[in-house]
Parts: C-alpha cells; sequence; structure tokens
C-alpha cells in the first residue's frame, strides 16, 4: 500500500516521497508524489514553497502562494479549484478556481468552463484554454477560447470559437486574432492582426474594438474603429463601424453601412448600397471595379469598369446675396439615380437688397468641372427661386453658382418748402429810426405800400404836367 503522510503543521523542508494530504502550510521540501492541498477542521492547507514533480490538487478551499511545479516524467498536472496567487508552474494547470497575483505559468493553462477565473498571472504557454474569464494578466502564449475575454495582454495566436466571445484586453502587434465559428469580438485593442470568420462558417461578428493593424472579415462588421487595411472578402458584410483617415478598406462582399473617411477600393465582386436600416458614408476616395446602388460619397466616384445606378452626393453653393431656403436634410445633397428623370428640388431666396438673377450655373464637382445643360439636366425659375436638378445629371458632387441682383433705390424726390424753410426777408433796410431792430412784418409791408403809393402819385404829377406843354 502507498504510504501518505498527513500535514496539519508546517513543512518547511525536506524530501517527501510519499502522497502528501496538506491541511497546514508547505514552505518548502521536495515532493516526489501526489500533494493534496484541502481542508480539514484545522484550517485550509497552504503552498507556499517547495519543490513538486508530481500531481497537485489544491482543492476549493485550498490556496498556493508559491513553490516551483516541475514535470517529473509522469505526465503531471496541477488540479485547482482554489485560489492560485504565486508560484512557478512548468506543467500543466487546471484552473476551476481563481488564478490572481504574480504566479508564472510556463506549460499549457486551461481555465474550465463553470469556475476559472483568471485575473492576473504570467502566462507563457504554447497552449492556453479559456473555457470561462480571463479578466487580466500577460499571455504570450498561444491561447484558445471559447469563453470569455474582458482584460489582460496577449502577444501570441488567439483563437477564438464556438461562441467564444473577446470584449476587452489588449492584443500586441505581435500577436493575431482569429474570431472563428460564433466568435464574438465585441471590445479590445488589436495591434496584430484580426481575421473574422472563414468562408465557411458564416457566424462571427466584430461589433466593437479599436483595429490598428490587417482586418481580414469573411463574416459581419457591425461596429468598430479601424485604423489600418480592411479586406472584406466575398462572403463578408460591412454594415456598420468608423473606419478612420489613414485605413484603406478592399470590398470585396457588401458594404451596407459604416462611415468611410479612408480609402475604399470596391472590387469587381464587391457592392456598395443601402440596406433597410444603414446607409454607407464614404467621405473619402473611392474607385469602383464593382457595383454601387446606394450610399453618400463627398467626392466623386473614380469608376474603372465599375457600375454605379443610385447614389447620393452633396450639393456646394458659391452664392452672393442669395440663400437655398431650408431642406428636409441637415446638409444641401442631391440624389443620383441613372437614367431617372425625377428631380432634386432647392429654392433660392434672394437676401435683403437684391432680387433674384434670371439665370444660374450648376457644375459637377467645382468651377472648372463641366456645366449641367440648363433646361436639359436643370431648370431654374427666375420669378420664384425653385431649382430642379435631374437625378440621371447629378452623378456627382454639385457646385450651384449664383449672384443676387443688387435693387438699385430710385433717388428721392425734394421735399416741399416749409414755412421755416424759406429764404427769410432782408429787413435791412426797414429799421426802426431809434435802433437796429428789424421793422415788425405788419410795419414793414405798411410802409412798402406807402412808398408804393407815393412813387405813383409822384409819376402822375410827371404826366399831367407833360400833357400841360
Amino acid at each position: 500500500e502507498e504510504s501518505s503522510i498527513s500535514n496539519e503543521g508546517v513543512i518547511a523542508d525536506g524530501t517527501l516521497s510519499a502522497r502528501v494530504y496538506n491541511y497546514g502550510i508547505i514552505e518548502g521540501g521536495t515532493f516526489h508524489e501526489s500533494v493534496y492541498n484541502e481542508r480539514s477542521e484545522a484550517g485550509a492547507g497552504t503552498i507556499a514553497g517547495g519543490t513538486f514533480t508530481d500531481y497537485v490538487n489544491n482543492a476549493r478551499t485550498g490556496t498556493i502562494s508559491g513553490g516551483t511545479f516541475n514535470d517529473g516524467g509522469n505526465n503531471n498536472s496541477v488540479d485547482s479549484s482554489g485560489t492560485i496567487t504565486g508560484g512557478t508552474f512548468n506543467v500543466g494547470v487546471n484552473n476551476g478556481g481563481t488564478i490572481e497575483g504574480t504566479g508564472t505559468f510556463n506549460a499549457s493553462v486551461q481555465n474550465q468552463r463553470g469556475g476559472g477565473i483568471i485575473l492576473s498571472g504570467t502566462f507563457g504557454g504554447e497552449i492556453s484554454y479559456n473555457h470561462n474569464i480571463i479578466r487580466g494578466g500577460t499571455f504570450s502564449g498561444a491561447l484558445s477560447n471559447d469563453g470569455t475575454i474582458e482584460g489582460g495582454t496577449f502577444s501570441g495566436a488567439v483563437t477564438t470559437t464556438e461562441g467564444g466571445i473577446i470584449e476587452g484586453g489588449t492584443f500586441t502587434r505581435s500577436s493575431s486574432v482569429a474570431s472563428n465559428d460564433d466568435g464574438t469580438i465585441a471590445g479590445g485593442t488589436f495591434e496584430g492582426s484580426v481575421t473574422n470568420g472563414d468562408p465557411d462558417w458564416n457566424g462571427a461578428v466584430i461589433i466593437g474594438g479599436t483595429f490598428k493593424s490587417t482586418v481580414t472579415n469573411y463574416d459581419v462588421i457591425e461596429d468598430g474603429v479601424f485604423s489600418s487595411v480592411v479586406i472584406n472578402e466575398e462572403s463578408g458584410t460591412i454594415g456598420g463601424s468608423t473606419f478612420v483617415r489613414s485605413s484603406i478598406v478592399k470590398n470585396k462582399g457588401a458594404i451596407v453601412g459604416g462611415t468611410f473617411d479612408g480609402t475604399v477600393q470596391n472590387e469587381q465582386t464587391g457592392s456598395i448600397a443601402d440596406s433597410q436600416s444603414t446607409s454607407p458614408i464614404l467621405n473619402g476616395k473611392v474607385t469602383n471595379y464593382g457595383a454601387i446602388g446606394g450610399g453618400f460619397f463627398a467626392l466623386p466616384i473614380i469608376c474603372e469598369g465599375g457600375t454605379v445606378s443610385a447614389s447620393t452626393f452633396p450639393v456646394h453653393t458659391a452664392l452672393t446675396g442669395l440663400s437655398i431656403a431650408e431642406t428636409a436634410n441637415a446638409e444641401l445633397v442631391a440624389s443620383f439615380e441613372k437614367d431617372s428623370e425625377e428631380t432634386n428640388c432647392f429654392m433660392l431666396k434672394a437676401a435683403e437688397g437684391y432680387q433674384l438673377p434670371d439665370a444660374i450655373a450648376v457644375s459637377l464637382g467645382s468651377a472648372d468641372a463641366p456645366e449641367l445643360a440648363a433646361g436639359t439636366d436643370y431648370t431654374y425659375d427666375a420669378a420664384t427661386g425653385a431649382v430642379a436638378i435631374k437625378k440621371g445629371a447629378a452623378s456627382g458632387p454639385l457646385l450651384l453658382t449664383a449672384s443676387g441682383v443688387p435693387v438699385v433705390a430710385p433717388a428721392p424726390e425734394p421735399a416741399p418748402p416749409t414755412p421755416d424753410s424759406r429764404p427769410p426777408t432782408s429787413d435791412a433796410k426797414l429799421l426802426a429810426a431809434t435802433g437796429d431792430s428789424a421793422i415788425p412784418t405788419v410795419v414793414a409791408g405798411i410802409a412798402l405800400l406807402a412808398a408804393g403809393a407815393l412813387a405813383a402819385s409822384a409819376a402822375a404829377r410827371r404826366n399831367r404836367r407833360t400833357h400841360r406843354r
């Protein structure tokens, strides 16, 4: 019968070749047989040191805070449903409890479903498995995840399968992430490459995260921030997300949503269109080899053999003394529909001091671009200011140029004179004998009449004398 040792005290040193049931403390020693770190009425077992070359079981109430765990040639491992806060593990660890603290794990770690939680530690094993929750720790080896990663730093290959979720964590430049089957990426910072899904099983999705390196998408991208190359394969769909100015999207599949401030290359098998609930916004350069059937494009589309059947473009204005009446859209836009006779309608308003012009100009993109034909591509009503641009002609950003006509006001008529504005009568000769005050108006009038009468009497006397001669 195999011998065993039951410890409820302290083992500080020695070489033990018998099985050990530890209910006390192991601080040192070399153990060549199995060790069971358990709990008794005397207390919970603690492994704080020692060297172990065979199987170790850390029970739910047990603690491993130190020690070195080596492979003794018996394919041994450490099974823990308790707590590990330290130690160096050169053999595999099956964790159904909690790993925290400063432990170093140089072999595979399996974080068991239903109980295993990793909060911290250094993990360098070639292959580790997460079936439950990782909230912290540094992982430099390969990791297979069908549980949940909420945090931690990863510099090796991470594969998410069978409904595994990545909600957080930092994935360094040397890392690679493959989210397969029904895997979900909901958060985290990814500085290394990411592959979302595979062509044979459409179930993987990206709904969050920051991506700084190449992303290859076979399934669905709904949200996230992308600043590098994104390859959307034929089976892939981009339904949302933000693609910053430095991003390059090579689309072989479908784009039905998202904001693209970088470059988009729509390949021969690629399509860009609106969905029932989303519409892509493309603010950067777009080269089209495939099919475009919707979306907003801030710049002209560069067609390299591709087709455009529908899209929306901005309407820029160069107006003097005029404005555009408020529209239903927050921004001025015009819809393009190939060969459509329907129109985009706008209304010019004259500012105060101006009136509507007799004619306007509409061009594609800029003042130097080709002008649309008045009467054919668009109409303008100078009486009302109504502008109607055919959707079939609005094949790029539009520039509407117009100048209001200044209204010249007629010169005002002179106002009729008022009593106060008539030239004053000279009173210089009508001064009172006793001073230099002006003679009152009535007196002056009497004086003038008297003077007139005297002059008439003198003239009559001269005439009589003449007749007498």
